[in-house]
């Protein structure tokens, strides 16, 4: 009898132990699992975060409109032809950038007891800006060539202009470059470049490249100290469009 107790209570321990490490055991197994769950919750909402942050800055994208010159809006005021525009939304709204050129004026004066023809000519850029419905001028550049008794250079360079967002800000920048002399040689013309973003205007301000059969002269450059406080992107850029533009040929 004595035995068959003992029997029983070492079946019972042997059960119960059993059951108590299946506790232990569900318990960790449950700890595990929901330390688990938390995580990829966290993981989620950071993932989530991060996409709404980029659908945001998704909406400042610049977006490139139709131009038309002979369609602008009653508040655009210019001197001269256009000879080129863009036309775009940023963060500031809609945007119309021109660039424009007067006739080359000719008139004649006396020096030195001769009559002379004198040449002139000048270019604008200007770039408005939509607010509230309406335009106002968010900056103008003026440049032009005068007194030249030879023959006068003053153009845009075809192609050059361009609209561009190098440090995703949602603020459009825009580039383009011109050159301007008075000569009567293959000589190097003058040739700037003009970065805008808002009212801050940088520049290089150099020469064009020429080669012809026997010289090859200019192509090189100053840095205006402006793009000192401007994104490193800004002063690559247009280092790269003065490369791709500076040549000069002659026909």
């Amino acid at each position: 009898m004595k035995n068959f107790i003992l029997i029983c209570i070492s079946v019972a321990l042997f059960i119960s132990c059993g059951i108590c490490r299946k506790f232990t055991s569900d318990d960790k197994s449950s700890k595990k699992e929901n330390t688990k769950t938390e995580k990829s919750e966290s993981v989620t909402e950071e993932g989530k975060s991060k996409t709404e942050e980029k659908k945001s800055n998704a909406g400042t994208e610049v977006s490139m409109l139709e131009f038309d010159k002979s369609n602008l809006p009653s508040e655009i005021n210019y001197t001269g032809s256009i000879v080129t525009g863009k036309r775009w939304t940023d963060k500031n709204g809609e945007n119309i950038l021109i660039l424009t050129k007067t006739k080359v004026k000719e008139k004649k004066v006396k020096q030195y007891g001769t009559e002379d023809n004198i040449l002139e000519c000048e270019l604008f850029g200007y770039q408005y800006v939509s607010t509230g419905g309406s335009y106002t001028l968010l900056w103008k550049i003026n440049d032009l060539v005068k007194d030249c008794m030879f023959d006068l250079t003053l153009d845009f360079i075809p192609g050059s202009l361009s609209i561009t967002d190098l440090n995703d800000n949602g603020i459009a920048e825009s580039t383009f470059l011109y050159k301007m002399c008075c000569r009567s040689d293959v000589s190097p013309a003058e040739l700037k470049l003009m970065m805008h973003e808002n009212d801050s205007k940088y520049a290089l301000r150099g020469n064009m490249l020429v080669k012809v059969e026997g010289y090859t002269g200019g192509g090189d450059y100053k840095v205006d100290k402006s793009f000192a406080n401007a994104p490193d992107e800004f002063l690559d850029y247009a280092k790269s469009q003065w490369k791709e533009y500076r040549t000069e040929t002659f026909k």
